[in-house]
C-alpha cells in the first residue's frame, strides 16, 4: 500500500490484536494477512451484510448526515446522477455545518464525473474540493491509465465505515427502462475495524493530494460496537506483496469442507486456477457463482474459457440469471468471509487498488452462507447441462478473449 511518510503515532492503536481464541486454520489466515498487509484482525465490531443498493445507499446517507467530524469517501465510479446528486447535496449540507468532507474518486472509473463541469463546480462551491486518483492529465506517466483504485469506502468519524462492491449512481439500482437489477454485496461496520478503513483512506489521499491527515481526531478511540473479528486487507500495484491474492489463494488452498465463492469477473491465474481443481479433488464442496452476462462481455467470455477444467474437477459452476452480478465474496468452511471490492481475476490481484473485508466466525460466514445459496436459486447449475459440449465457435470466442485477459 502507498506509504505515508508523515507521523506514524496512530498506527499502534490501529494494530490492536484480537482477543478472542480462532481455529489454528483461521489463526494462520490472520497472521498472514498481517505479514503481506498492515493490520490485525480485531474484535468487537458489529457487521451487517447489505445486498440490496437502495437499502445500502439510505444507511449511507443516514451515516453521513449524522457526521459531526469529518466525512472520507472514496469510490471507483461516481456518477453526476440523480444518485450522484444526493450525496453530493448531503456532502455540501455536511460541510455548511463545519464538517471536513475529503471526497476522492478514480480519474478513469469516475471519468463522467471529471468531465461534468458544473456538478464539479457546485461541489467545490459548497466547500469540498474533489480530488481524482491517477489522472491522465500528464503524458509522462501513460500506465496511469492501466492503474486504477477500484476501491469503495465511507468513512464517518472513524465510527462507521461502508466498502463492498456497490458504486455510487442510479445505474446501480437498476431502475432505467429495461434496465436489470444489479447484484451487489457491501458492508457497513461500526467498531475499532473501522480504523483500519480510515488509514487505507488516509494513504489514498496522501498518495494523491500530499496532504496528511494524521491527527487525532481522524483517529479516536473506538468503543466496541458488536462481536465480530475483522481483519482489512488491502493491495494495489504500489507494492509486490499482492495480500489478497495470497490471502485468497491461502484460503482455498487450506479449505476442509467447503469453498462458496461470488464474482462477477473469473480470470484466475494459475495458482488459484489449480488450487480451486486440487480443493475438489481432495472432496470440498467448491461452487463458484459468476454471471451469465455481466457489463464486460469480452471478460465474461474469458472467464468462461477456465470451466471445462474446473467442472471436470468436480467444481460446481452457476450461472446467475436475475441480473447484474457484481458482489464479491467468498466463505470458506463456515468459519472466513470476505467481501470487498476485488474480483477474482488478474486485474484485482495485479493492477488495480483493491481493499478487502474479512470477518472471521460463524455468525457472519452462515448469514452470508444464506444470501449465497438465495442466489444460486436464481441461477442455472452448468455442472448439470450441456456446457462440456458447446459449440466449436463459443470456445473459439472464449479462448480468443482469454489471450487477452490479463489486461481486461
Amino acid at each position: 500500500m502507498v506509504s505515508i511518510n508523515g507521523p506514524n503515532s496512530y498506527l499502534p492503536q490501529i494494530q490492536q490484536s484480537h482477543k478472542e481464541k480462532l481455529p489454528r486454520e483461521l489463526e494462520d489466515i490472520v497472521s498472514l494477512s498481517r505479514k503481506f498487509g498492515l493490520f490485525d484482525a480485531v474484535g468487537s465490531n458489529r457487521v451487517d451484510i447489505l445486498v440490496d443498493a437502495r437499502d445500502t445507499y439510505k444507511k449511507m446517507e443516514e451515516a453521513i448526515l449524522s457526521a459531526r467530524h469529518h466525512i472520507n469517501m472514496e469510490y471507483y465510479i461516481f456518477r453526476p446522477d440523480k444518485v450522484g446528486a444526493r450525496f453530493r447535496d448531503l456532502l455540501v449540507k455536511k460541510a455548511h455545518e463545519g464538517v471536513k468532507v475529503n471526497f476522492l474518486y478514480d480519474a478513469v472509473g469516475s471519468r463522467m464525473l471529471g468531465w461534468h463541469r458544473s456538478f464539479m463546480n457546485s461541489l467545490r462551491e459548497g466547500g469540498i474540493e474533489p480530488q481524482d486518483f491517477l489522472p491522465l492529465r500528464t503524458f509522462t506517466k501513460p500506465w496511469n491509465l492501466n492503474l486504477r483504485n477500484h476501491r469503495k469506502l465511507l468513512v464517518v468519524d472513524d465510527k462507521i465505515g461502508f466498502t463492498g462492491s456497490l458504486n455510487i449512481g442510479q445505474k446501480f439500482l437498476g431502475e432505467k427502462k429495461r434496465g436489470k437489477k444489479w447484484r451487489e454485496t457491501h458492508l457497513m461496520i461500526q467498531g475499532p475495524a473501522v480504523t483500519q478503513l480510515q488509514w487505507i483512506f488516509c494513504e489514498d489521499w496522501y498518495f494523491s493530494t500530499g496532504e496528511e491527515l494524521l491527527m487525532p481526531e481522524y483517529f479516536r478511540p473506538i468503543d466496541q460496537a458488536g462481536n465480530e473479528i475483522v481483519q482489512v486487507v488491502a493491495s494495489g500495484p504500489d507494492v509486490r506483496e499482492q495480500a489478497i491474492h495470497k490471502v485468497v489463494f491461502a484460503a482455498v488452498s487450506q479449505a476442509k469442507k467447503s469453498i462458496y465463492l461470488t464474482t462477477p469477473y473469473f480470470i484466475p491465474d494459475p495458482a488459484l486456477y489449480l488450487a480451486l481443481q486440487v480443493a475438489a479433488r481432495r472432496g470440498v464442496e467448491v461452487i463458484i457463482l459468476a454471471p451469465r452476462k455481466s457489463d464486460h462481455t469480452f471478460v465474461t467470455w474469458a472467464g468462461r474459457s477456465y470451466y471445462d477444467e474446473l467442472l471436470e474437477s468436480g467444481v460446481k459452476i452457476f450461472d446467475y440469471l436475475a441480473g447484474n452480478l457484481h458482489a464479491k465474496m467468498l466463505i470458506v468452511d463456515s468459519q472466513l468471509t470476505i467481501i470487498g471490492s476485488a474480483n477474482v481475476d488478474i486485474r484485482s490481484f495485479d493492477y488495480d487498488f483493491e481493499v478487502n473485508v474479512q470477518v472471521y466466525g460463524e455468525t457472519t460466514a452462515n448469514l452470508a452462507s444464506g444470501i449465497f445459496f438465495r442466489d444460486l436459486k436464481n441461477s442455472r447449475d452448468l455442472s448439470k447441462t450441456d456446457f462440456l459440449h458447446r459449440s466449436a465457435l463459443k470456445r473459439f470466442n472464449e479462448n480468443v478473449c482469454r489471450l487477452f485477459s490479463p489486461v481486461m
